[in-house]
């Protein structure tokens, strides 16, 4: 009796394995890790059936197509080649150059992104991320596809603007707060025509003017923004004041606009400029606050690729997006101080492990 009380004592005091040291759990973990790389590896391998690609005639098809196709309709491709180098990136880019992608290009030295169009009004921007090794490819069919002949609005905020030369276009957007339309037949001479019509009214305040833009107030703080596509395509947009700006009434002065200068992000950290020019300070800044924006109107637009209001502003975003990558990449230089080449490398991370949220 003794000694059967003495063995279950043993018995009762034997210290089990915990769950995680059995071996069926350690090789359930293996195969649930196996199938997950199993996915990843699939979707990096997986290659693309070029003939799917509704718009795939108009350009070259790379030399690896390994990747996936994002969207895939009569008048827009996307595309993303995964595992590739940048000199596959340059030697695709070359290509399409070949193939007659060489008008109103909006970067020359396409280091990182190229936009062009070709003589039949496709655009076409190629971007490079050295981060992923992925190169992103994006072709639209001609703006003046969508195109008819119209009548300037009488009403509307699309009424307070000059009636420009052609009447070939597609209004997007005339209500009391939105004005958006894009206007084809216009060369780059009628687009600087139209510029000086516009000042001519009273969008002189606060403006900001290059070779393919023009972006300005009026006096009431109405916000102007011109900017030429490409191929003979122009974009006009006009806003009205914020809903909190006062309105100016007819005995007061008129208010001054807001600055059009974005606000930082929460997610942006303050960096001391100890070691770091102004310039710099603000240029990196600048780029991580459109890469945020441009980063939320991607997600948008993926979701649902036929708003009229995003496709309206999709051209636009993408050639701000490869002017903007172009400015960035200029600074890449070896005359940065330690602190700025810093700062440069932690705002090239972030933006590229945002980048990767496009598609998540």
């Amino acid at each position: 009796m003794e000694k059967e009380v003495e063995t279950n004592s043993s018995q009762n005091n034997t210290v089990k394995s915990p769950i995680y040291k059995k071996w069926w759990f350690i090789v359930g973990i293996l195969l649930i890790i196996a199938v997950i790389v199993g996915i990843i590896v699939n979707s990096v391998n997986s290659k693309i059936d070029w003939s799917e690609i509704e718009l795939g005639e108009y350009i070259p098809k790379p030399d690896k197509t390994n990747g996936e196709i994002t969207t895939n309709t009569s008048s827009l491709a996307m595309i993303d080649i995964k595992k590739i180098s940048k000199k596959e990136y340059k030697d695709y880019v070359q290509k399409c150059i070949d193939s007659g992608y060489t008008l109103d290009v909006a970067n020359k030295n396409w280091d990182t992104s190229y936009y062009a169009f070709n003589s039949e009004g496709y655009s076409l921007s190629i971007t490079y991320s050295e981060y992923s090794k992925e190169m992103s490819i994006t072709l639209r069919t001609p703006e003046t596809d969508s195109m008819k002949e119209i009548e300037w609005p009488t009403t509307g905020l699309g009424a307070i603007l000059p009636v420009p030369k052609s009447n070939l276009g597609d209004i997007s957007w005339n209500n009391s707060t939105t004005f958006i339309v894009h206007l084809g037949n216009t060369t780059i001479d009628d687009f600087n025509e139209y510029v000086k019509s516009c000042e001519a009214i009273g969008f002189t305040n606060d403006y900001s003017k290059s070779d393919e833009s023009f972006t300005a107030y009026n006096e009431q703080g109405y916000k102007l923004h011109l900017m030429y596509l490409g191929a003979n395509v122009i974009e006009i947009s006009l806003e009205a004041p914020e809903e909190n700006n006062q309105e100016p009434s007819s005995t007061t002065e008129p208010t001054t606009p807001e600055t059009t200068e974005p606000e930082p992000t929460t997610d942006t950290p303050v960096a001391s400029n100890s070691g770091m020019s102004d310039d710099f300070k603000a240029a990196m800044d600048s780029y991580e606050s459109f890469m945020n924006e441009y980063i939320d109107f991607m997600k948008k637009y993926s979701q649902n690729p036929t708003d009229m209001t995003l496709i309206s502003q999709y051209s636009s975003m993408m050639q701000k997006y490869a002017e903007q990558v172009e400015a960035f990449n200029n600074w890449n230089s070896s005359d940065m101080t330690t602190e700025e080449a810093s700062y440069y490398l932690e705002v090239q991370t972030r933006v590229n492990q945002k980048l990767l949220e496009i598609n998540s």
